[in-house]
C-alpha cells in the first residue's frame, strides 16, 4: 500500500510561528496605545514667586490626611521646586514667611483638587497662591510648547521673541500665559520687558519637550530663565520624584492594571489557538 505524506510537523510550526507573530505584534500595539500625558501618576510643584518675602515656608495638607502636613522650610524667591508625585485628592497649601509661626496668617494660600494623571505648579503669583494646569502631553511630532510665567514686579508686561517672530505677546505680572507651539532647534530668544533692557537666551528647544520661560526680578531688573518641565511626556526630572510630600503618594510609577490584562489576555488567547492548531495538525 502506497503510503500518504505526513505534513504534520511542518505545518505545525508554520502555523505555531504565525500565532507568536500576531500575538507579538498585537502585545506591541496595545504597550504603544497608551496615552500621552503624565501617565505615570499625578504630579504637584511648588514656586515660590512673590517679592514681598525673601524666602517663605510652604505647607501643604492633604484632606484625606489632615493629620500630618507636610512643611518645606526656606524656599526663595524665584524658585521652581521639582515635581512631587501625590495621590488624586485636595491639598491645601499655605505660605509664610520663613521662620513664622505655623498657626500665623498666610502671606497667600490655595487648594488643589488634583486629578488622576494631571499636572500642576501652585506658586504666589503677585502676592496670590495659584494653581497653574500644567500641559505635560507630549507636543505634535517636531515641535515643543512653551509658556510664560511673568513674576517681575518690574516688568508689568512683556513679549517674546524667537528668532525674529513674536511667540508670546502682552504676558502680565503676575501672570500664566497659554501654552504655544514651537518648533525645535537652537535659536536666539529675547524677552522685550517694557520699559526695560531685552533679555537674550540662546536656546536649544528639544522636540518633544515642554517648557516654563520663568521671568523674575533681580536688584531690581527683570531676569529670565528656561526651564524643561517634561520631555515625552514624562515630567523632569526623570518622572519626578517619586517620595511624594511627606508619604502624600504611593512609591513607584503606577501600574496599568487593564493594559496588563489585556497583554495577558492576548498571550493566553495565542497559546489556546497554537494549542487547539498542534493538535488538528500534529
Amino acid at each position: 500500500m502506497m503510503s500518504v505524506p505526513h505534513f504534520a510537523v511542518p505545518l505545525g510550526r508554520s502555523m505555531r510561528g504565525g500565532l507568536v507573530r500576531v500575538v507579538l505584534v498585537l502585545l506591541l500595539l496595545t504597550l504603544s496605545a497608551s496615552p500621552a500625558s503624565a501617565a505615570t501618576g499625578t504630579y504637584l510643584r511648588l514656586g515660590h514667586l512673590s517679592p514681598e518675602a525673601a524666602e517663605v515656608d510652604i505647607t501643604v495638607t492633604a484632606t484625606a490626611n489632615p493629620g500630618t502636613p507636610v512643611r518645606i522650610t526656606n524656599v526663595d524667591y524665584g524658585s521652581l521646586l521639582d515635581y512631587r508625585r501625590v495621590d488624586p485628592g485636595t491639598y491645601a497649601v499655605v505660605m509664610r514667611p520663613s521662620g513664622a509661626d505655623p498657626n500665623s496668617a498666610p502671606l497667600s494660600s490655595a487648594t488643589l483638587n488634583a486629578a488622576d494623571g494631571k499636572a500642576y505648579t501652585i506658586a504666589d503669583l503677585a502676592k496670590s497662591g495659584k494653581v497653574l494646569d500644567d500641559d505635560i502631553s507630549l507636543p505634535p511630532a517636531g515641535l515643543a510648547r512653551l509658556r510664560v510665567i511673568n513674576a517681575a514686579p518690574v516688568a508689568a508686561e512683556l513679549d517674546v521673541v524667537r528668532s525674529g517672530t513674536a511667540v508670546v505677546r502682552h504676558a502680565t505680572y503676575g501672570s500664566s500665559t497659554a501654552y504655544v507651539a514651537l518648533a525645535a532647534g537652537t535659536a536666539r530668544m529675547q524677552v522685550l520687558p517694557r520699559g526695560a533692557d531685552p533679555i537674550n537666551l540662546d536656546a536649544t528647544i528639544e522636540p518633544g519637550a515642554v517648557y516654563t520661560l520663568l521671568v523674575v526680578e533681580r536688584s531690581g531688573k527683570p531676569a529670565a530663565s528656561l526651564r524643561a518641565d517634561a520631555k515625552g511626556a514624562e515630567v523632569v526630572p526623570g518622572g519626578g520624584q517619586e517620595t511624594g510630600f511627606g508619604g502624600m503618594a504611593p512609591g513607584g510609577p503606577g501600574l496599568d492594571w487593564r493594559l496588563l490584562g489585556l497583554s495577558c489576555l492576548l498571550v493566553f488567547s495565542g497559546l489556546f489557538l497554537f494549542r487547539r492548531q498542534l493538535f488538528r495538525f500534529g
